[in-house]
């Protein structure tokens, strides 16, 4: 006697078995299997020549195909592995789609990156590690949407102009100013003095129409005499004078949030805490228009809308300080 052959019939073939055994009919089963039905009669008459066995009645005058006692049994066996493969299948979707990985890039300004969003993009990625973010710096209002496919875009807005805040922009944070100074430069004992501001050097950012930066302001609310008054060094950009400042340089006026860190760290301490000026600007964030949406945009907005909304340093020492 001749040996059993030990191949298995081609997927397709008892994929077509199956249908018409299910459906009880070829036409519907090319249907479903989006096939010909000639290609259904062809399969099945080639996995019978395969097997060696009559699997399906057909024609006469049953209006459904029966399958056989072969058929029967071999029909079990074949729905069963098709579920096996199914859901092997579907579990590989599943784990692949798990570990799919989502870039964002996004656009800010020099200062907002380096003092405010680089340690918080951090602990956003420990809590989403799928998520990988590239930061591209930006020293205008124009973030280069298409140039670097920029996902979300961080700008500094004023509620009556320049730079509006659009319809659909995502408010972050506003602003407060707040002399700061490195701890060394200034003894505990005379942070609450006004005329610590007359015994060192002034440090001012250089930002247009935002007379709450300026020294010239704080000299007038401070209340001191012109001759007291000063030249201060111009520095482009907050976090160029916050480094200054932490390196004893002078006193700088400081926008919290955005010194937040350098004050939470010590490196950096408030004079007079209870003597603040509100912002001119404030920050929001903004979506590229018409960008396809996914998970991974909306879990970063609102993790860092949530940030912004939280105390931050300086409101925790100001009330300390009553």
């Amino acid at each position: 006697m001749p040996d059993l052959p030990t191949h298995t019939p081609p997927l397709a073939a008892l994929r077509a078995f199956e249908a018409v055994a299910r459906l009880g009919s070829l036409s519907r089963a090319a249907v479903e299997l989006n096939v010909t039905k000639s290609a259904v009669s062809h399969q099945l008459r080639a996995l019978e020549s395969d097997l060696g066995a009559t699997l399906l009645h057909r024609g006469g005058t049953l209006r459904r195909a029966q399958v056989t006692e072969a058929g029967a049994t071999l029909l079990v066996s074949v729905q069963q592995a098709l579920t096996l493969l199914e859901t092997a299948c579907r579990n590989v979707r599943v784990a692949v789609r798990s570990k799919r990985r989502h870039s964002l890039n996004l656009s800010v300004n020099p200062s907002l990156a380096a003092l405010w969003l680089a340690p918080r993009i951090g602990r956003f990625i420990e809590l989403h590690p799928d998520i990988d973010v590239q930061v591209f710096l930006h020293a205008s209002q124009d973030p280069a949407w298409k140039a670097q496919d920029i996902d979300l875009a961080f700008l500094h807005v004023r509620e009556h102009g320049p730079h509006l805040p659009q319809p659909g922009d995502i408010r972050l944070m506003s602003e407060t100013v707040v002399p700061v100074c490195s701890p060394a430069l200034v003894p505990p004992g005379e942070r609450d003095d006004p005329r610590v501001f007359t015994r060192h050097r002034w440090l001012e950012e250089k930002h247009v129409d935002s007379p709450e930066t300026s020294w010239d302001t704080w000299s007038a609310r401070l209340g001191l005499d012109p001759a007291d008054r000063q030249e201060p060094l111009v520095l482009s950009g907050l976090s160029t004078v916050v480094a200054a400042a932490a390196a004893g340089v002078g006193i700088a006026l400081g926008r919290a949030p955005l010194v937040d860190e350098e004050l939470a760290s010590g490196r950096l301490v408030p004079l007079m805490p209870r003597l603040k000026l509100a912002g001119s600007w404030g920050y929001v964030m903004r979506m590229q228009p018409n960008r396809p949406m996914d998970a991974a945009l909306p879990a970063l907005v609102e993790f860092l809308a949530e940030e912004g909304r939280s105390p931050g340093a300086w409101q925790n020492l100001a009330q300390e300080a009553g």
